[in-house]
């Protein structure tokens, strides 16, 4: 993960190409962005036809590209803050949203961006949230793991954001609660790169008492009582053994959808 650091263009969000999908990021922000980045053939093709596959490996679901990207600018420099904020202003629509917020003090700005979007989304104009961010050491000193929590002002979970090469922060989970995620044991389908062999991995997503929601590379699915949440894996790779290929990042979260 990079972080940037110019003036943004005010309430523009832009994207930058990753992996052959063209994404547009902001230019100024510390953006969560995915490394692992290649198109993944579908089950049909010859990549490795299914009865090679072997016992470990389960059919490959197909691709969406689904995409989500949670920035908070400028980033606390506490790991770990906590703070309380305002919504001064809100632009855009649920899956391309710019929040102006007030934070003890402080001007900042979110930027929250999902595909496919969610039909709505918690935020609003005047509303008090809190925003807990999480920051630690990754595997690449300039490649920190980021986790980025956002409440309404009774402890609702309204998103949950994280990249890096863990799922849970190093003080333990919580961060996404009331739900839970788990990177599944299981993988699908191997791809050839340069550096090896790479699987298409998953998360497993859970809500306290519910059954294990399992989402594979590159998509999503509502989530939660009613589908009250949309959640996303964007990137979940796994080496295979033995392959030269640096551990990927995960790239994943949750939004509410109302």
């Amino acid at each position: 993960m990079s972080f940037w650091t110019g003036p943004p263009e005010a309430g523009k969000i832009v994207r930058v190409t990753a992996g052959g999908r063209g994404r547009r990021c902001a230019a100024a922000l510390l953006l969560l962005r995915v490394l692992a980045a290649c198109e993944v053939a579908a089950p049909s093709d010859d990549i490795l036809p299914l009865d090679e596959a072997g016992p470990e490996l389960s059919p490959c679901v197909s691709s969406e590209a689904a995409f989500l990207r949670a920035a908070l600018e400028p980033m606390p420099r506490d790991d770990g803050a906590e703070l309380r904020c305002t919504v001064t202003a809100m632009r855009g629509d649920a899956g391309s949203r710019v929040l102006d917020l007030a934070c003890d003090g402080e001007a900042m700005r979110l930027y929250v961006e999902a595909d496919p979007a969610p039909a709505g989304d918690g935020f609003a104009a005047g509303q008090e949230l809190r925003v807990r961010a999480i920051v630690a050491p990754g595997e690449v000193a300039s490649d920190p793991d980021v986790w980025l929590r956002v409440e309404d002002a009774g402890g609702a979970l309204l998103l949950a954001a994280a990249v890096g090469a863990r799922v849970d922060p190093p003080e333990g989970g919580g961060w996404a609660a009331p739900f839970a995620w788990r990177e599944a044991a299981s993988a699908c389908m191997v791809e050839e790169t340069a550096c090896g062999e790479l699987r298409r991995g998953a998360l497993d997503l859970q809500l306290s008492g519910g059954a294990p929601l399992r989402l594979y590379d590159g998509t999503s699915s509502a989530a939660g009582d009613e589908g009250a949440f949309v959640a996303y894996v964007e990137a979940a790779r796994t080496n295979v053994s033995g392959s030269g290929c640096p551990r990927q990042r995960l790239v994943f979260g949750l939004i509410a959808a109302r």
